[in-house]
């Protein structure tokens, strides 16, 4: 089975909601399920009060729901406007008869990518700031303390050494590399500020830098595992074949790996192969999710026992997630703000050293 076609591999950059703003409008769709109120009658009145943009997205898809469309179909004639993966666990809500539930999962992972982008981008600030100080100091340096080093030597009649060479080498093409720095900085801004739209849910486009971070990838993907084992719980609830269930609850995690081994997972189940140690390793599941869809074959032990393994993949995330956010600040001011100023003490201190040990010798 072929996982559908991703409109945002064509256009990345053109999905239109920040990440606070889906959840806003996930956490609204909730309510209105919850309430009873009919979907389209809700959020055309949401659309009445949310403002800007998602104000008129919510209203164009109450008209088309009006119009008979269903909340997915609604959503994918928006195009970019919701993220593939968004749309995709609405689809299995629906299908699994818990909308709320898909929802709420779905919402409780995009709260914590959320707080976890603000956590890394405030661990940052300080150390981009030590890192901008001691910059413009050393380029107050090359222009106003390097000539007296320079006077120095001359004075004293000592040997150039190595790093006044490349102090004086530097000064003299700072037109060329200057501005670099401070652009690099720049750009990095602008970068980050893109990292929070809901590209985020599945690290695409310009939120992939966020994915580079160590160990953010291994969070991501215990809170992936959780919700496909309770998307894949809920649609066998609901007597969903087993090898629509896997693919579909595998791309509402919006994982390209993890996607491709569901859709290896059921085309081997369609054609009854069977599974062997050889062929469980090719999946890249962690070992009890792979064990648990490739021997649980009583759709009612399989879905209690997916629900129990959501709940230990979550609970790990949440560990992890909460040493991620004591060492990562402490490991960005150790190795942004602690090497900036060690390279700047050297810059400091080696040609100072070197004309002393100079001026030693006999």
């Amino acid at each position: 089975m072929n996982s559908r076609d991703d409109p945002e591999s064509k256009a990345t950059s053109k999905t239109r909601f920040e990440l606070d703003e889906l959840i806003a409008l996930n956490e609204e769709i909730i309510s209105l399920v919850q309430a009873g109120i009919p979907l389209e009658l809700g959020l055309r009145e949401m659309g009445n009060e949310l403002p800007d943009r998602l104000g008129r997205i919510t209203a164009d898809l109450a008209i088309r729901m009006e119009r008979g469309s269903t909340l997915p179909e609604a959503m994918a004639a928006e195009g970019d406007s919701f993220p593939l993966v968004y749309r995709v666990i609405v689809e299995a809500g629906i299908k699994s008869g818990k909308l709320t539930v898909a929802l709420e999962e779905m919402s409780n992972y995009a709260w914590e990518l959320f707080h976890l982008r603000r956590q890394i981008g405030m661990a940052m600030v300080y150390p981009l700031i030590v890192f901008s100080l001691a910059y413009g100091l050393f380029m107050i340096f090359l222009f106003e303390v390097l000539s007296r080093f320079n006077a120095a030597y001359d004075i004293f009649q000592l040997g150039e050494s190595k790093p006044l060479q490349l102090l004086n080498s530097m000064q003299s093409t700072v037109v060329y590399w200057g501005v670099v720095p401070p652009l690099l900085l720049f750009l990095f801004a602008i970068l980050w500020m893109r990292t929070g739209s809901s590209q985020l849910l599945n690290f695409k486009g310009t939120s992939r830098l966020i994915g580079w971070i160590p160990g953010v990838q291994k969070i991501a993907n215990y809170y992936r595992y959780g919700n496909f084992s309770e998307l894949m719980s809920l649609l066998i609830q609901q007597n969903i074949p087993f090898a629509e269930s896997v693919v579909l609850a595998a791309e509402a995690t919006g994982d390209d790996q993890l996607v491709k081994s569901a859709s290896l997972m059921a085309e081997r189940h369609l054609h009854a192969q069977p599974e062997t140690g050889i062929t469980t390793k090719e999946y890249g599941w962690p070992p009890l999710l792979t064990w648990l869809l490739t021997t649980k074959n009583h759709q009612g032990e399989l879905s209690l026992a997916l629900k129990n393994a959501a709940d230990m993949y979550r609970r790990k995330a949440t560990s992890y997630t909460r040493w991620f956010r004591i060492l990562f600040p402490i490991f960005t001011g150790a190795i942004i703000g602690g090497g900036t100023v060690l390279c700047y003490s050297l810059v400091l201190f080696l040609p100072f050293s070197d004309m002393l040990k100079q001026l030693a010798q006999p």
